[in-house]
């Protein structure tokens, strides 16, 4: 036997080991209500198996390396709600090994993208009104709403590990559209220093430690 193939069962030794039938079966059944499915659906297996390809590789599984993103950003993505997402989590920490911080990992992105997918659609009807309020303080807090929506993709691509290029664009455009709130404000209000962030500082990789 080699070493892959001892890590792997020990690995599956500590999983069945602390394996809790109970709190499985309750966290299948949340995931097939908040998927507004059958408990045997073909969903609902999937996202079980999502659950316990995390728990194995919190046992130290080779195969299951980001098992906990690909679960995180499922719950995320599908409004997997909080109280799931609470037992998901307690159910992960039955195999969570000493200085091992994935289990936390999974709970603090699923949340994160949870909210952040709730968010985003109120942001962009938000954007869209204020589109159409006359006037530099109409046009600075488009602007300002319309950054917050591109910052928003970003964070959301951060959370589950995006590709950096994409990031980068969504970046790039929401420092345009403070740059043009900026410049509504310095140009058309009465105090335009209110609005100079000129002296503001951005690293770059001189700044790397």
């Amino acid at each position: 036997m080699n070493t892959t193939d001892t890590t792997t069962q020990q690995a599956l030794n500590r999983y069945n080991r602390l394996f809790n039938n109970g709190q499985y079966t309750a966290i299948a059944a949340m995931l097939a209500a908040d998927l507004r499915t059958s408990r045997d659906s073909e969903r609902t297996a999937d996202a079980v198996n999502l659950v316990t390809d995390a728990a194995l590789m919190l046992c130290s599984h080779p195969h299951y390396e980001l098992a906990w993103l690909k679960l995180a950003t499922f719950c995320g993505q599908n409004a997997v709600t909080i109280p799931t997402i609470d037992a998901i989590y307690t159910y992960l920490l039955l195999f969570q090994q000493e200085k091992d911080t994935r289990a936390d990992d999974f709970e603090g992105t699923a949340k994160a993208l949870l909210k952040a997918y709730e968010t985003t659609d109120t942001l962009r009807a938000a954007v869209s009104c204020a589109n159409g309020v006359h006037g530099w303080r109409g046009r600075m807090a488009y602007d300002l709403l319309a950054t917050a929506d591109y910052l928003m993709q970003s964070a959301i691509q951060l959370l589950m590990h995006g590709n950096l290029s994409y990031i980068r664009e969504k970046l790039q455009s929401g420092l345009r559209q403070v740059t043009g709130a900026l410049y509504e404000g310095i140009r058309e209000s009465d105090t335009p220093a209110m609005f100079n962030f000129k002296a503001t500082y951005f690293p770059d990789e001189h700044d790397r430690r």
